[in-house]
């Protein structure tokens, strides 16, 4: 590296760069030696921190990493010498960085463990180095992964890091768990099982004799007892007791979740201690979903834990429902195991040509099978002869070609399916569907296939009861469709879909129905989704009071969600505002978000509740400020809590509403100066509820509002602002407002009507009063 005056550095330094980074953006710059080329035209020196890492990095890429550790250890060395005290620490750690990062991307053990050591010994000479920074960096993971003496290294930094952060303080107690059990990770991956095991121990001993002031929680245990249960299986009741006293005092449905997470401890713990059967035995109780969608479902264990105790159709089925299920979201190993047994001759299970079937439902999910099967690339038709019969006409996801691709992949797979299983359940209903989109059949003949197939196949999920319920539609049409009894579902998670599903009907499948029928048809629509809540509701408790259901019930955030959406249910459509008002809370204690706190907060305003509108509001308001509420909108209900406080005699707490409003207003970035006509009313609401208590803060509030009202052409925001000046007792100005406010309403609605002959009524009668001749004094004593 030429470091004389002759040397491209500075601003032209930086201009170089921003063009090679854009060529190689663009492409202009793809091969290697046409990038080493431009680099050596010139002498380059690097003179900061930020040039030294793009410059390096260049280096790197254009393959000439002397030059690269020539930027770094040359150029750096100026820049730091010439850098203030209190830059040289962050200084020092980032050349360090870059150090091992040619170490590591070059194989050189000793260079990664030479950095390695630099970053520690930084650590401990430089207290001022913000060493969070550091301490989640991703080249540790992968170092982690590495040879023992770099492992141990990596674990040694990370450890350092951890301790020179003093935020820390309260979790020093984890700090050290993870500690060992890094080390414990890196002994096991590298056949030292006795060290391993004592890192174990020494990892469990840490969380075990904690202080008072160390925050140590189930989440912890659980991290710790997933990373160490193979190593020490023997020590799964320490997990089991530690988790299980930590959450004592939780909802049930939490409680469920946290058994299932130490059940997949105990599975796994038996299969480490060579008892497959066992293992098996307890995904039982493992396997129940943790997620919302029906995934984190303990499959990557129990699916090649089948295969390995030859249950193929088991795992044939398993592995469907995978993809059945979640489709582009399956699990890796699902599509990668597929692809294995077509590939295997002896194997003519038709589970998996379903798989194939399935995948094929949306370009996205066959991608994602595709995918996870094309290592390096690699042509899927190579992989055998059936893969060759499947993928045969398969050319990829290029734009115009997916879904000719798809339909050629799916015709193979039904062919093979029917090959192996003629007229099986789940290929039936597949190609009902199929073959309905593509126009090959009727929709009355898709409902009698799909009806079939799913009383022999007892397909009770919700996708076949809604592909049936559409098939229904288009043959019987929409009123009659809906007028049919709801379908069966057996778990939580499909209750809840199908319910979903029927309220996107209620957006795009009652535009057909007749107009003098429409309210009719919405109301069966409405029970019917009521009913798949009410099912799927059923399922979830009733796992939840036994401990025993479908796997698709023990998830405590679903049931949340399905408590919301019933809850709505039967307050907006059934008035039933205490049994909306108990499926909130319960979901709240479930797994609490703000909706529910929306919920209640809306149901107590529908009951006239005052003090409970209140209470609600205010929860609301501070659980959406801790936990955030994208929909959050005071506008919406401050006018209703000024009016409940107002009615309770508690006036006086308005203006803390009105400076909440005003900030989140502001926070929003709402103009003070031009509101919007829901946020012009709110304020006028609390104006109006403040005048009779505090007058001079409704007036000053009206002050400030005035322009606005005489400038809106909305009748109801002008009528607000009629009724504030009322209030305050300046009714010539009210008056004026009353008047302009009649020319602006629309009457074209009942409620504007009855706005509208109220206000004439009261305008006649401030009249009269006005004409009325006065009393002499003398006379009220008559």
């Amino acid at each position: 590296m030429d470091l004389n005056d002759n040397a491209l550095t500075g601003v032209q330094l930086e201009q170089l760069l921003d063009r090679l980074d854009a060529d190689l953006e663009e492409g202009n710059a793809t091969e290697a030696s046409d990038l080493l080329a431009r680099l050596r035209a010139r002498p380059l020196r690097a003179d900061s921190l930020d040039t030294i890492g793009r410059l390096h990095a260049l280096w790197m890429r254009a393959g000439d990493s002397a030059a690269a550790r020539a930027v770094v250890n040359d150029d750096g060395a100026a820049v730091l010498e010439a850098a203030p005290r209190e830059a040289r620490a962050e200084l020092r750690m980032r050349l360090a960085l870059y150090r091992l990062q040619i170490a590591n991307y070059l194989d050189e053990d000793e260079g990664t463990l030479l950095a390695l050591g630099e970053m520690r010994a930084i650590v401990a000479e430089m207290p001022d180095l913000d060493a969070d920074e550091y301490r989640q960096l991703r080249l540790f993971d992968s170092l982690g992964l590495g040879k023992l003496d770099i492992a141990l290294a990596t674990v040694e930094l990370r450890n350092a890091l951890n301790g020179a952060v003093a935020q820390r303080a309260a979790f020093r107690a984890w700090d050290h768990a993870d500690y060992q059990r890094r080390r414990a990770w890196a002994f096991s991956r590298n056949g030292c099982r006795d060290e391993a095991r004592a890192a174990a121990g020494a990892a469990i001993e840490a969380l075990q004799t904690t202080d008072a002031d160390q925050d140590v929680d189930d989440d912890d245990w659980l991290r710790l007892g997933s990373t160490l249960i193979e190593i020490v299986p023997e020590r799964l009741a320490v997990f089991q007791q530690a988790v299980t006293a930590l959450t004592a005092e939780r909802s049930l449905p939490q409680r469920r979740e946290i058994e299932v997470r130490l059940a997949r401890l105990a599975a796994r713990a038996l299969y480490a201690q060579g008892d497959l059967p066992g293992a098996l035995g307890a995904c039982a109780a493992a396997r129940y979903s943790l997620s919302s969608d029906g995934g984190d479902d303990f499959i990557e264990y129990e699916l090649p834990w089948l295969m390995e105790d030859r249950r193929t159709e088991d795992a044939g089925r398993r592995a469907f429902f995978d993809i059945y299920q979640l489709e582009a979201e399956m699990w890796d190993g699902t599509a990668r195991l597929v692809h294995a047994r077509l590939a295997d001759v002896a194997d003519d299970s038709v589970w998996w040509p379903l798989c194939v079937m399935r995948a094929c439902n949306t370009p996205e999910t066959l991608e994602a099978f595709v995918s996870a099967a094309q290592e390096n690339g690699q042509d899927l038709r190579a992989l055998s002869p059936v893969h060759e019969a499947l993928f045969g006409a398969f050319e990829g996801f290029g734009e115009g070609a997916k879904e000719q691709g798809l339909q050629a992949v799916f015709a193979a797979a039904r062919l093979l399916a029917e090959q192996r299983s003629p007229r099986h359940p789940w290929i039936v209903r597949l190609a009902a569907m199929n073959d309905a989109d593509a126009g090959r059949i009727d929709a009355t003949t898709k409902s009698a296939l799909l009806y079939a197939a799913a009383q022999e196949g007892g397909m009770e999920d919700n996708r076949t009861a809604y592909s049936l319920f559409m098939a229904r539609v288009q043959s019987l049409g929409p009123v009659q469709a809906l007028k049919l009894p709801p379908p069966s579902l057996p778990s939580g998670l499909w209750g809840y879909n199908l319910g979903v599903w029927f309220g996107s009907f209620e957006e795009d499948g009652l535009d057909s129905v007749p107009a003098g029928s429409r309210d009719e048809a919405y109301a069966d629509l409405i029970k019917l989704q009521t009913a798949a809540y009410e099912q799927a509701l059923g399922c979830m408790e009733r796992y939840f009071a036994s401990g025993s259901g479908h796997p698709y019930d023990a998830c405590a955030h679903l049931y949340s969600m399905l408590c919301n959406n019933l809850a709505i249910n039967y307050r907006y459509h059934d008035q039933r505002y205490q049994d909306a008002i108990e499926l909130h809370m319960r979901g709240i204690a479930a797994s609490p978000f703000a909706e529910h706190y929306a919920g209640v907060l809306n149901v107590r305003i529908q009951m006239g509740d005052q003090e409970g509108t209140v209470s609600a509001a205010e929860q609301l308001w501070h659980f959406a400020a801790d936990h955030g509420y994208s929909r959050h909108d005071p506008n919406e209900y401050l006018g209703s809590v000024s009016r409940a406080l107002y009615a309770l005699d508690r006036d006086r707490e308005i203006p803390i509403w009105l400076e909440r409003l005003v900030k989140w207003q502001r926070d929003e970035g709402l103009d003070e100066d031009n509101l919007s006509t829901d946020a012009l009313g709110v304020r006028l609401q609390l104006a109006f509820n403040l005048a009779y208590g505090s007058p001079e803060q409704a007036s000053a509030l009206w002050s400030r509002l005035e322009r606005q009202v005489n400038a809106s052409q909305a009748s109801w925001i002008v009528g607000l602002g009629a009724a504030t000046l009322d209030a305050l007792q300046r009714r010539a100005e009210a008056i004026v407002l009353y008047e302009r406010t009649l020319v602006l309403n629309p009457r074209s609605n009942e409620d504007q009507r009855a706005d509208a002959l109220a206000i004439e009524e009261k305008l006649a009668r401030y009249r009269a009063e006005a004409q009325a001749p006065a009393k002499g004094w003398w006379k009220f004593w008559k």
